[in-house]
């Protein structure tokens, strides 16, 4: 079968989740079928859209998008009128009429014009899209509004003004995707302002001055605003098939569309049995060592996370520790090093050593997690789990059993918390049932369960 990925591109310059994935789904599909990818990359002083083939990136052949739409990645969209520019269908036309693609496997909407998911619908080509996010329905993507809340209100626009506020210019977003970014971005320098960046951000989340901003309400932006999610909304009606890697992510898409589709959880190269190697102790009345594994943000439940551990502290409960890896913070003042340690960053390596220091791993993400990669990693070695029920992971665990779901808001939290330290062989418990549990979510597998998705679809069939 011939397959066409569209993706935001290759490691190392992109990563996260949504790169792991297509990177490791395609690497897994090239072993018997032909792959390739087309992803948003480079603009040129002229301005005009084409597609230029790369050099290979193992069996994947790699096709780049010159002058696509903008990228705004997490940042936000402040200019909603520029991404949604039109372009003639004949550059994507003679691409696809010259490949040949069975189906077309989407994962994101960014950079891509409406042109090339009509000219493919044209052309009777099968689009599959697996919900990684919410960009389409959410210009920020997670779905979260400017304080922090899940967002329940579009109010025709005017809501996106306040949560943009902070969005990326578009000459910077252009520097974000040119090729000399690519080997800049993990310098000093363009870390420490991608840090001020985040940082502002983060302090506007409940700042008066986007308060200040909405008194002054622009009504043309706000109806730019409705036109944008009208556009991504169009082209989500010209997708065949979703694929939905959780619960929670199929619960707020069909909010929005009536859409066909199904749940598949989703897996990594990386993901294997380890659980045989995780050591079961009998546990005395020693310090229960909690784990946080992610960036150090709102959205994610970070800051919920810590006033919750508080709260507990001050009812008495003194039995814990949290690790916590991906971002450093020093501030022992705020964070008592007794009950807090910061790790910083880590790699895929460095997971087996830090999950033997895991008692429990807590995700307390408060934005609607399509799914969470960390939660199947945690289970993979045998740790247990403790997630927010906005987690797309909690369609693994069951409560109570093999994990635990609590449910958002600062009662459940505590109460499933305190009850674990009160009695630590409840852990004991879920450890052994983790280590009888039947472990379907080797790459191997998944790889079969969408190639049978594309099946479902007739794509590649007469």
């Amino acid at each position: 079968m011939k397959i066409l990925h569209i993706s935001l591109g290759l490691p190392p310059y992109r990563t996260g989740g949504l790169t792991k994935y297509s990177v490791d789904l395609m690497h897994s599909q090239g072993q018997e079928h032909q792959v390739f990818l087309l992803y948003p990359g480079k603009f040129t002083f002229s301005k005009r859209t084409a597609i230029k083939k790369n050099k290979p990136y193992g069996s994947i052949s790699v096709y780049e998008l010159v002058n696509p739409l903008p990228i705004p990645l997490l940042n936000g969209i402040n200019q909603p009128e520029h991404f949604m520019k039109e372009i003639d269908h004949k550059v994507y036309e003679e691409f696809l009429i010259e490949l040949k693609p069975e189906v077309i496997h989407v994962h994101t909407l960014m950079g891509i014009h409406k042109e090339f998911f009509e000219t493919a619908k044209k052309l009777d080509i099968k689009i599959v899209f697996t919900t990684h996010d919410y960009f389409g329905l959410c210009p920020k993507v997670n779905l979260m509004d400017s304080k922090g809340n899940i967002c329940n209100d579009f109010d025709d626009g005017k809501s996106c003004i306040e949560c943009n506020v902070n969005a990326l210019s578009l000459p910077m977003v252009h520097v974000m995707q040119s090729y000399p970014y690519r080997y800049l971005k993990d310098s000093s320098i363009v870390k420490s302002l991608r840090k001020i960046k985040k940082n502002q951000t983060k302090n506007n989340t409940v700042a008066t001055s986007v308060e200040r901003e909405i008194e002054e309400i622009d009504v043309n932006l706000a109806t730019y605003y409705i036109e944008l999610r009208d556009y991504y909304l169009t082209i989500f009606l010209l997708i065949d098939y979703f694929h939905f890697n959780s619960s929670i992510a199929k619960e707020q898409f069909e909010k929005y569309l009536d859409v066909n589709g199904k749940i598949v959880s989703i897996s990594h190269q990386d993901i294997s049995d380890y659980r045989q190697e995780r050591k079961v102790k009998q546990r005395g009345n020693e310090v229960v060592r909690l784990g946080y594994l992610g960036p150090i943000d709102t959205y994610k439940g970070f800051y919920s996370l810590k006033n919750q551990l508080d709260s507990l502290k001050e009812k008495g409960y003194t039995n814990w520790h949290l690790g916590v890896y991906g971002d450093f913070v020093n501030d022992p003042d705020t964070y008592n090093p007794e009950y807090y340690t910061f790790y910083g960053r880590y790699n895929y390596s460095q997971l087996k050593d830090i999950f033997s220091e895991v008692d429990l791993l807590i995700i307390p993400s408060v934005c609607k997690e399509t799914f969470g990669f960390i939660g199947l990693e945690a289970q993979s070695y045998g740790v247990p789990v403790m997630v927010s029920e906005y987690v797309g992971f909690k369609d693994l665990v069951q409560d109570g059993e093999t994990g635990f779901i609590y449910k958002v808001n600062k009662h459940d939290f505590i109460d499933k918390l305190s009850m674990i330290l009160d009695d630590t062989s409840l852990l004991d418990y879920i450890n052994e049932n983790l280590l009888k549990l039947d472990f379907p979510h080797l790459m191997e597998q998944h790889t079969k369960e969408i190639i049978n998705l594309y099946q479902e679809v007739r794509a590649g069939e007469e």
